[in-house]
């Protein structure tokens, strides 16, 4: 068996079982195999899934997160392997064994303010006394201390969203870092503001200076949870 890692939704149900009419939700020191399943969408198409995802990372498996709770498991070698840099790395496993889950939805919210703040300035300095960005981003910040609800979140979104619109370039996508620390669900929060902010420092490059940074903020904030 190797180490692996995995997120999973907040109801510890895996998209790999619900695919395969499974929903009954995982539990710890649970292991499970995969009999593989073709499903026909209807329209012609058809979706084959094969074994259990996880990444070697819990980095790449944040790239491909379904839900908020990390997840430590064990897995039989892998039938195949995929994804890069940008998506995250991944591999597809017949067996997976749930060693430890934690949850970090209001940690992966904070990580997300941190990405979006890092380019605030860029749409403030080129729209100067509008403020609704930096609001939005201090509201999702209380909404991670559970210090606001989801109606003031929403209302955050609202404000991001409508500096968004009348900026454009680069001062667009930075006020699209701060939109995205909004969303109801906090893995997207965080993929969305990490995305929009590598995106107005490094643009289209595979790496740059804001990818590093996150890459090690993420490592130094959450590689040893389980080692707790």
């Amino acid at each position: 068996m190797n180490r692996a890692y995995h997120f999973i939704s907040d109801d510890m149900r895996s998209d790999e079982d619900l695919i395969a009419g499974r929903d009954d939700p995982w539990r710890i020191g649970e292991m499970r195999t995969y009999i593989p399943v073709t499903l026909d969408t209807g329209d012609g198409e058809f979706i084959t899934q094969s074994g259990y995802h996880s990444s070697p990372t819990l980095w790449d498996a944040m790239m491909r997160a379904d839900g908020p709770i990390a997840c430590a498991v064990e897995i039989s070698d892998p039938v195949s392997t995929g994804g890069d840099f940008e998506q995250g790395r991944f591999q597809i496993s017949n067996s997976r064994k749930l060693l430890a889950a934690i949850d970090l939805s209001s940690d992966l919210r904070l990580f997300a303010c941190a990405c979006a703040e890092r380019v605030l300035s860029i749409f403030e300095t080129a729209w100067p006394g509008n403020d609704r960005p930096r609001l939005a981003i201090n509201i999702a910040l209380d909404y991670a201390r559970q210090r606001a609800t989801a109606e003031d979140l929403q209302s955050a979104l609202i404000l991001a969203r409508d500096a968004a619109g009348k900026a454009s370039g680069i001062a667009r996508i930075a006020a699209m870092a701060a939109f995205g620390v909004t969303f109801s669900e906090a893995q997207d929060a965080a993929l969305s503001a990490m995305r929009a902010a590598r995106w107005a420092i490094d643009g289209k490059s595979a790496t740059g200076p804001e990818r590093t940074w996150q890459r090690e903020s993420f490592d130094r904030k959450f590689s040893h949870i389980f080692d707790r």
